[in-house]
Parts: structure tokens; sequence; C-alpha cells
């Protein structure tokens, strides 16, 4: 009886060894099946290591800032030049600005004390014809005494300003389709509040964007105009001559009006104090002149 009670014992952690051995091979054979696949997998390249999508992350944004004929650059120029005769050279100037589609936003003049003229004119023209317009303002001028040209690039700030008009642009219409959803007053009232603020987002990106756009697809020259001496004798021809002396004459009847009526002022509006000074001044006399005939 002993004797076949050991013996079933010994039979079952028999069959118990078999089994985990059997578990064990099963495991080993699934971890090797698990990285012949992945080695596959890697072999014809449809693996992605961590380095390679950040690399894909990188070529968004990052290739239109690397593409230089995607760049977006804002051209600025300060130009000071001489000239002979104002007029003629504001002529030539408007001459060749219509040449390269350009046009003006600002414009100053002044005289100084020698009579010579000075203007500052502002201009905007389309990027392409940035460089022939400021030779051409070169041409026209007497002397380029300065002449300063910047640059900026604004790619990647465009790119930025891009990329958040999108977001919000899907946030909007998100908050779109639960509005429709809606029921509750609550909803409604608190969907319609953030609406109204992602959409006055949207409008302030979209006019930085334009800003943007229109900055880099317009150019701005400064132009600084200094008239020579030469220039401003051209001036003094004989109908000139003529206007400034009757404006001369006109103006020294204007002080000399200008003195009398002063004078009228003084006498009317100082007369008591006037008078009592002449009171005295006559006592004085009157009494100088007795002693005289006393002494006499």
């Amino acid at each position: 009886m002993v004797t076949k009670i050991l013996k079933l014992a010994l039979s079952i952690m028999l069959l118990l060894a078999v089994s985990a051995a059997c578990s064990q091979n099963e495991d080993n054979s699934a971890e090797t099946s698990e990285e012949a696949s992945s080695d596959s997998a890697e072999s014809n390249g449809l693996s992605e290591t961590p380095s390679q999508a950040e690399n894909g992350e990188e070529n968004g944004p990052a290739r239109i800032a690397q593409n230089s004929e995607q760049r977006m650059m804002v051209y600025e120029a300060n130009i000071d030049v001489e000239t002979n005769n104002y007029d003629q050279f504001h002529q030539h100037l408007q001459e060749k600005m219509n040449q390269q589609d350009a046009h003006m936003v600002e414009s100053n003049i002044s005289k100084n004390e020698q009579g010579r003229r000075q203007g500052h004119i502002r201009i905007r023209v389309p990027q392409p014809n940035f460089e022939p317009l400021l030779t051409g303002v070169e041409e026209i001028s007497s002397e380029v005494l300065s002449r300063n040209i910047s640059g900026r690039d604004v790619t990647e700030e465009y790119v930025d300003l891009e990329s958040r008009l999108q977001a919000k642009e899907k946030i909007e219409s998100r908050l779109l389709t639960f509005l429709e959803q809606a029921e509750e007053t609550e909803d409604l009232i608190k969907i319609s509040q953030d609406l109204e603020r992602v959409q006055s987002e949207i409008e302030v990106l979209k006019g930085k964007i334009n800003y943007l756009e229109n900055q880099s697809d317009f150019s701005t020259i400064t132009v600084s105009i200094q008239e020579t001496a030469a220039g401003a004798n051209l001036n003094n021809s004989p109908g000139n001559i003529w206007e400034e002396t009757k404006l001369a004459f006109i103006n020294s009847l204007h002080y000399v009006g200008q003195f009398f009526s002063w004078l009228i002022v003084f006498f009317l509006g100082y007369s008591p104090f006037l008078a009592l000074i002449a009171g005295v001044g006559l006592l004085f006399w009157l009494v100088r002149r007795k002693k005289k005939k006393s002494s006499s």
C-alpha cells in the first residue's frame, strides 16, 4: 500500500516537472519570435527611433526656415542726397516711383535761413523693385551723402503665427459643434463666451499675419533731400525777386501800423501817470524860471 502511494506521488511530480519545462520552452520561443519580427521590421525600415521622430517634427516649421526661397524678409533703406534743384529732383523722383509701382506715404519739406529747402520722403515699393528704385534715386541726385540698408527675417515669426492660427481655428470649429449640441442655457452661455474669446484671438493673429505679409511684400525707402546753395540761387529769378520785394513792403507797412498802434495804446493807457509827470515837470520849470528872473 505504501509502495503504491509513493509511486503515485513520483508520477505527479514527474508530470509537474514536464509541464513546467514545456511552458518555459513556449515562453522562450515567443520571445525569440518577437525579437525576430522586431529585427525584420528594423531591417525593412519600418521602425522609427526617437531621433527620427524628432527629426520628423523639425521638418515642419524648420523646413520652411531653412528654405531660402520661402524666407520672408522686411527691407528698409535710408538714403541722404543732395540736389541742385529740389523741384526738379521731386519731379524725377515721381517718375522713378511710377516706373517701379511705388507710392509715397509721407512727405515733409522745410526751408532754412539761407533759403535752401530740405525734405524727407517715405516711399513704399514692391520688394522686387526695391534695388532698382534705390539705384534710380542715386542717379537723379547730385551727390549721395549716406546710404543705409537693413533687412529683418520674419519667417519664423510668420510660421509661428500660422501654426497658432490653425490651432485656434480648430478650437473654434469644436466650439461651434458644441454650441449646436448644447441644450442647457448655462452651457450655451459658457460656450458662447469661449467662442467669442477664441474668435477675437483669431482676428488678432490674422491682423499680425497680414501685417507681416504687407511688410515683406513692400519695402520702405526714406529719402532725405538737401538743396545746395546753387539750387537756392536758382530761385532768385526776376519774378521771385519782385514777389519778395512786395512781401517786404507789405511787412514794413504792417510793422509801422503796429508801432503806431502801440503808441496810441501807451499814451491812452498811461495818460494819468503821464499827466502827473507832465505837471511835475511844468511846476519844476516854472520854479526854475522864477528863480532866474529874481536873480537877474
